[in-house]
């Protein structure tokens, strides 16, 4: 019954990438910033691979491009409130790094998103007025972030019993055990 699960997730991750009203579309992403300090933030879904690799798109030089160079292990949370269910995932983050894929996807990125990789300051720096934010014409800082999952908690929250699952990968393959909710 496990697989059956880990299915119903992966499915789940499949189809938020491809339909921007899906609930995992937005998801909560923890780095580990400065004095370890867990840093938790909301990005939007980019990409799901078959292998289960997700994406997003951030700005090179927000905080938590830095986070991922300084400790690369992540958690991301996605819940549907709709279906009540919480994927926990722990993962290992890497930029890319072909130039010809980030222009691509620069490319497909509509036009009012692109306005968020064009600032002249790094996202953070402190001003006093956001009218003093200036967008550069010639100059991005679009970035792609992937995360490959190492270990997926599956939580389904029912009125009776709730069901709950720990999927680990081992090396290319997928093992599941269900846990105490």
């Amino acid at each position: 019954m496990t697989n059956e699960l880990f299915h119903t997730a992966k499915a789940a991750l499949l189809k938020a990438a491809k339909e921007n009203s899906h609930p995992f579309r937005y998801f909560t992403m923890a780095t580990t910033g400065i004095n370890n300090s867990p840093r938790l933030r909301t990005v939007v879904l980019r990409d799901v691979k078959d292998d289960l690799t997700i994406s997003f798109y951030t700005d090179k030089r927000s905080k938590k491009v830095t986070h991922i160079r300084e400790n690369n292990n992540v958690g991301l949370l996605f819940f549907d409130y709709s279906q009540m269910l919480q994927l926990k995932v722990d993962g290992i983050a890497y930029l890319e790094q072909d130039e010809k894929l980030i222009k691509k996807a620069w490319k497909q990125t509509k036009t009012e998103a692109k306005k968020d990789y064009t600032t002249d300051m790094a996202p953070g720096t402190k001003i006093k007025d956001p009218e003093m934010i200036e967008r550069l014409e010639s100059v991005n800082y679009f970035s792609i972030v992937h995360i490959i999952p190492k270990k997926i908690e599956y939580l389904q929250l029912k009125k009776t019993e709730h069901l709950r699952a720990l999927f680990s990968r081992e090396d290319d393959s997928w093992e599941g055990s269900f846990l105490v909710p």
